[in-house]
């Protein structure tokens, strides 16, 4: 699997099925009612939705043809796939499902996000601590796209040697014996980043699968 769809598959809380087309390598993602990820569009996509169901109830694996396609399907079950990716990975995720059954009173939730993204919209609760201000985020955002990941990852390196007195200032007013759940807009880079700044300043700190975006889609799937 490339790293899109491996990044994809731990926001989710059920089983999916991923289809691939093989004519052309266009991927998607779905829990048999909805499209969750990918490009495919028209009545492709709507045979790639009504098929998956039958991966999902019976078959695991599978290739099926439209037209002059042929798709491969195969079921992702999510809880297998989290355990395969590493025990030690594990301990430090936690899953939307054990973040909400949470006591929010011992724990401490930090947005990683930057201030524009945190004062738009953020988890109950949280308190902010920003990996990026709105400024650099927006900068690396530009530089990704226009001159690729390299050149932003350089960016990224470079913003956090300046910005990590201000960040390790905030993160030692945190209390030591609460456990510290971060997140940011997917449980991408910037709340593993920030995880890892807080394990190594001792802290018990997870982070949360599928991030802002993850958490949003869930409480809007049980409202």
């Amino acid at each position: 699997m490339d790293e899109e769809i491996l990044s994809r598959l731990i926001t989710y809380t059920e089983d999916v099925v991923l289809a691939i087309v093989l004519n052309n390598g266009k991927k998607m993602i779905t829990n048999g009612k909805i499209i969750l990820s990918g490009k495919i569009e028209g009545e492709l996509a709507s045979f790639i939705l009504r098929s998956s169901k039958e991966f999902l109830e019976e078959k695991e694996f599978g290739i099926k043809k439209y037209k002059e396609y042929e798709i491969y399907f195969e079921k992702i079950n999510i809880e297998k796939y989290l355990k395969a990716i590493g025990n030690e990975l594990i301990d430090n995720l936690i899953t939307l499902k054990e973040f909400i059954n949470l006591n929010r009173e011992e724990v401490i939730i930090v947005d990683v996000r930057c201030p524009r993204e945190f004062k738009n919209e953020t988890i109950p609760g949280a308190i902010n601590i920003p990996l990026f201000l709105d400024e650099e985020h927006d900068l690396i955002g530009r530089v990704y796209k226009r001159e690729g990941k390299d050149k932003a990852m350089d960016l990224v390196f470079n913003t956090l040697e300046k910005n990590l007195s201000r960040i390790f200032r905030d993160i030692k007013k945190l209390d030591r014996d609460k456990l510290i759940i971060v997140f940011c807009a997917r449980g991408g880079l910037r709340s593993q980043t920030m995880a890892t700044f807080l394990k190594l300043a001792g802290f018990n700190v997870k982070r949360l699968i599928g991030g802002f975006k993850g958490y949003n889609l869930e409480i809007k799937k049980n409202e």
